[in-house]
């Protein structure tokens, strides 16, 4: 296990350009979220899953949606809950990204074909959209019901 737990320390930092260091406290929090199982079906979490919403979270950040306080391993790492959703969240949309492309493919297929009507039909590619409509919606939502808590805590 300590190895294993090198290994996402050592993709967290690559990810991140953040160099922290592996003190017992860290070591302890990778223990607990790679012992974790994440999913349905639960599968164990791998360096590409971390890898993954690593990316996600950055690419929101380019984007302005997200901030980059997201990334801080206290926010992602030492909070199993919020990193399951986070995950889930960067798969839904990697699964989008991936149907789009697949649509893309059929298009152009369609085209080499010579068959314009075909190409006029394969066209409407509304689920991505409606699936990132989905995601900005949970976002609203989640970043809505975090800001009520930290109002009603004070």
């Amino acid at each position: 296990m300590p190895e294993l737990v090198k290994q996402f320390h050592a993709a967290y930092i690559r990810e991140t350009g953040l160099p922290l260091s592996l003190a017992f406290d860290r070591q302890r929090f990778w223990y607990e979220l790679v012992r974790r199982e994440f999913g349905d079906p639960p599968a164990a979490l791998t360096v590409d899953d971390l890898v993954t919403v690593l990316r996600y979270l950055k690419a929101g950040i380019g984007r302005g949606e997200r901030n980059a306080g997201c990334l801080r391993f206290r926010n992602l790492i030492e909070q199993p809950d919020y990193f399951e959703e986070e995950l889930m969240m960067a798969r839904k949309a990697a699964n989008t990204r991936q149907r789009a492309g697949m649509q893309r493919t059929q298009i152009s297929t369609a085209t080499d074909e010579g068959s314009i009507n075909r190409l006029s039909e394969a066209q409407p590619q509304k689920e991505p959209v409606q699936a990132s409509a989905e995601v900005d919606n949970f976002m609203q939502y989640y970043r809505a019901r975090r800001a009520a808590g930290k109002h009603q805590s004070t």
